[in-house]
Parts: C-alpha cells; sequence; structure tokens
C-alpha cells in the first residue's frame, strides 16, 4: 500500500467523523493526488467534507487546488438538490454527507438491496470504488449487519464469496474504521488487501483477472448467465 494511499483513507476518516484529523500535514504535491483519487473513486464530494474539517487544525491545501475541489463538491451539490427523487441511501447518511454524495449511474433501488452480494457483482464487473465501500459502510452502520447472513449454500455458497464477503470488511476496517461491531463478518486481511488495490487501481489487469478466476470461478459464471 502507498503511503498517498494511508492519507487518502485518513482523509476520508475525516471526512465521516471517525477520525479528527490526519496525522501529518500532506505536502501541496500531496493534495493535487489526493484530490485525483478522490476523483476516480468518486468521492470528491464527501473527501471535501474532510478538507473543510481540517482547517480548524491549520491544515490547507494549496488554493488552487481547494478551489478546484470546492467547485467539484458544489456541483455535486446541486445536482443532489435538483435531483427529481430522493437517494434510497438517504436514511443511512447524514443530510450533509448526502449532499456531497456523488450518486452513481445504477443506483440500488432500496437499502434492502445493498447487501454483500450486490458489492461482490459490483466487483467482478470491476464497477467496485470507495463510493460504493462509503455507500456500504454506512449501511452496516445503520443496519448491523443483520441482513446479511452466510449460513448454509444457497447463493452466498454458490458463487463462493465467503472469502470476499471477509475481505470487504478488511477493507472497511482499513479504509473508513468500521467497528466489528457493525461488521457481519469476520475480516480477512489477506483478501481485503488484494482487493483493496484492486480498488486503488494499483493492481495491474493480469493480477485481477488470475485473482478473479482462482478465487471466484463459479461468480464469473453466474455473472454471464
Amino acid at each position: 500500500m502507498k503511503k498517498i494511499d494511508s492519507l487518502f483513507f485518513e482523509l476520508m476518516q475525516v471526512s465521516v467523523g471517525q477520525l479528527d484529523c490526519l496525522g501529518r500535514g500532506p505536502e501541496p504535491d500531496e493534495w493535487q493526488t489526493l484530490y485525483e483519487i478522490s476523483k476516480q473513486q468518486h468521492v470528491e464530494g464527501i473527501s471535501y467534507q474532510g478538507v473543510m474539517k481540517l482547517f480548524e487544525f491549520g491544515l490547507r491545501a494549496p488554493q488552487d487546488i481547494s478551489l478546484d475541489w470546492m467547485a467539484e463538491a458544489e456541483t455535486i451539490r446541486e445536482a443532489n438538490e435538483m435531483a427529481v427523487k430522493p437517494s434510497v441511501l438517504a436514511s443511512c447518511y447524514d443530510e450533509e454527507l448526502l449532499n456531497l454524495r456523488q450518486r452513481a449511474d445504477n443506483e440500488v433501488k432500496a437499502v434492502s438491496q445493498f447487501k454483500i452480494q450486490y458489492v461482490y457483482q459490483q466487483y467482478l464487473r470491476h464497477q467496485l470504488d470507495m463510493r460504493l465501500l462509503l455507500d456500504y459502510y454506512h449501511v452496516l452502520r445503520q443496519t448491523n449487519g443483520k441482513n446479511e447472513t452466510l449460513k448454509g449454500g444457497g447463493f452466498m455458497g454458490s458463487l463462493g464469496i465467503r472469502r470476499f464477503a471477509r475481505g470487504v470488511m478488511w477493507m472497511l476496517q482499513e479504509t473508513m474504521s468500521l467497528d466489528k461491531q457493525h461488521m457481519p463478518f469476520e475480516p480477512l486481511e489477506i483478501e481485503g488487501r488484494f482487493l483493496l488495490s484492486d480498488v486503488m487501481q494499483e493492481a495491474s489487469t493480469l493480477e485481477r483477472v488470475g485473482h478473479v478466476l482462482i478465487t471466484y470461478p463459479l461468480g464469473i459464471k453466474d455473472l454471464r448467465a
């Protein structure tokens, strides 16, 4: 994991209220990278909330970067205000963060549909990013994972996503500092580290394809059906 990744995860934790401040002040070029990662991960609005919170600790991004970041956040806020339908995740987010959340092209229809199966399918489609992880983080905090289960075979057993589910828990613990009381599955670091490198676009295409084929072959088969 890169040092800048750790700084980005700290910024996300500041944004959602899990951390008060960063462990250190970013260098000017690191602020630029944090901004670029935020856009890449579709969380530039949410992360700007963290940028604003850091002002009181004397941590400020260079003015040009801060202005660009603010403009992106305001564009997202305006789009949300003009949206015809409220987000189905409204009950999971506080109002300020919800207004800064960038909506996905294909949103879930109900919170009850936002389960590990949905996260798994998005991963297989190469559409798992920090925005989706942040959504799942908020859903788990609200529900304590009561809608999730790994019992028996069924859907989860047939797709072999037990390992994936545990890897996601480790990712949420690492990136959002999700408390174990909200986790329906035991974290698995070895799987979580690979998944996180994939989410952060640091795993090569060959590594990703090989990992999916070896670890989730039944999932690929079902996704193509």
